[in-house]
């Protein structure tokens, strides 16, 4: 597979299955969770990805576009789940565009000891509540990549790790106090052999897709919230919450976090996908782009639309957003008129690199605020200039939307965009609902980014290059 193609399978680690995604077990009680911090790894993959597309930032290796690196381009959102009983404590990453829940388990009898060593791992022995779910089950017919028969245990096999299908119970919430829920029955990857390197701390991935394995599903999650921190807001905590079972939403998530934003908000409704789309990924109908308040009429009508592409989808584990050629050549002119008016010129000669500044020539220099317009009443997303910009920290700041890579005729709104602002996914089982978002302080005259602190946090290696 092209290399400009991989960070699609990043995003979907095991394929969509053709059964529909009815719930596996639903939860017994209503339920809330709301983490009291979700450790992220955002602005240092954007580094990492950004300085590692080229021998300087601005020149792409060879000529050729490069989407992917060594290290460090993927963004990574760790919370901790409560697992068996009694509960065992897995940091897992969360993945909006994956459907498995998984851990790194001790002693799978289904597949080599090969995980590397520093990632936490499942004790299935030590839980009085696990269970392995058979081959026969409508369960493991829901999972894609399944590789067993008859009535054995409902194993997989993926371009990364091996193992089987489990059940046990989650503990949500205070598991030491009498605010948690137990929701037993919840199936799970009881994975080995994990051919991941670097995910120190990590034990695996809870799939927050409309999958029929992920928690969404298996909960019955009416709707979700993740708040990414900006680097420059000491004060604001990023999280994730989330409702099910018709819980009422309490406004829990409002005490753990605190952000710069006025309180606002705007919706869009979430679309359903098209034949030629994932239909378990969250699409959002892009209309437009502004650049300081004005509507870029240069971008034909329709350029986000199917079947002019593929649509428009949002991630948690892409740290930079990817527009397609069409809309991002022309907001790319359109910076560059304007930020060269200012006396800042970029230290690219062509349009087919990467747009990156000199720092210095950046900082007295006004840079143009941008909005992402969406489908429904005022639905603009306001941006801050750190939401697209990036001081790299070596004399170079570059744009971190990219143009789609070829072959690909998909946008996604990758975690830097949305870092900031509370993200509320309301979830229909029909793909519809609505995503809501915080509007943010308006800035006239937005500053150049400041220098972003390197976040010293766990990161791994670059995933879709093991997944071939």
């Amino acid at each position: 597979m092209a290399a400009p193609l991989l960070f699609l399978l990043l995003l979907l680690p095991l394929a969509p299955s053709p059964v529909s995604p009815a719930a596996v077990a639903p939860a017994p009680k209503p339920g809330k969770f709301v983490t009291k911090e979700l450790r992220t790894t955002t602005n240092k993959s954007v580094k990492d990805y950004m300085s590692q597309r080229a021998g300087r930032p601005g020149q792409r290796k060879d000529g050729e576009q490069q989407t992917g690196s060594e290290a460090g381009d993927l963004s990574i959102f760790i919370f901790d789940l409560s697992v068996g009983t009694s509960p065992q404590t897995l940091p897992v990453i969360m993945d909006i565009s994956t459907d498995l829940v998984w851990a790194n388990c001790k002693s799978c009898p289904s597949c080599p000891t090969l995980s590397p060593p520093s990632m936490p791992a499942f004790h299935p022995g030590d839980s009085k509540s696990f269970a392995e779910v058979g081959c026969a089950t409508q369960t493991c017919q829901r999972m894609s990549e399944r590789d067993c028969t008859g009535n054995d245990v409902c194993k997989y096999t993926t371009h990364y790790m091996s193992g089987f299908l489990a059940t046990d119970t989650f503990s949500f919430g205070n598991i030491t106090g009498p605010g948690h829920t137990d929701v037993p029955g919840v199936v799970f990857g009881c994975s080995g052999n994990v051919t991941l390197p670097d995910l120190d701390g990590v034990s695996g991935f809870a799939g927050f897709s409309r999958g029929p394995l992920s928690l969404v599903s298996q909960l019955n999650i009416s709707s979700f919230t993740y708040f990414l921190a900006p680097p420059d807001d000491a004060g604001a905590k990023s999280f994730v919450s989330w409702s099910w079972g018709g819980a009422a939403d309490d406004n829990d998530d409002a005490a753990v976090v605190q952000t710069t934003t006025t309180g606002g908000s705007s919706s869009t409704p979430l679309v359903a996908s098209k034949k030629t789309e994932n239909p378990y990924w969250y699409y959002v109908n892009l209309t437009g782009v502004q650049v300081d308040g004005k509507l870029l009429t240069s971008i034909p009508a329709g350029t986000f639309d199917f079947p002019s592409s593929n649509g428009v989808f949002l991630s948690t584990m892409l740290p930079v957003t990817y527009l397609v050629e069409a809309a991002y050549s022309v907001l790319r002119q359109e910076l560059v008129s304007r930020i060269q008016s200012e006396g800042a010129a970029p230290v690219n000669a062509s349009d087919d690199e990467d747009l990156c500044f000199l720092t210095d020539d950046l900082a007295s220099a006004k840079v143009p605020t941008l909005a992402l317009v969406f489908d429904g009443a005022d639905a603009a997303m306001e941006l801050k200039v750190e939401n697209y910009f990036l001081d790299l920290g070596d004399g170079f700041t570059c744009f971190t939307i990219l143009p789609s890579p070829q072959g690909l005729q998909s946008s996604v709104l990758g975690s830097m965009l949305q870092a900031g602002r509370k993200m509320t996914y309301e979830i229909h089982g029909d793909g519809g609902g609505a995503l809501t978002f915080e509007t943010l302080e308006k800035a006239a005259g937005a500053p150049a980014p400041a220098k972003v602190p390197l976040m010293i946090v766990a990161t791994t290696l670059l995933l879709w290059a093991l997944l071939l």
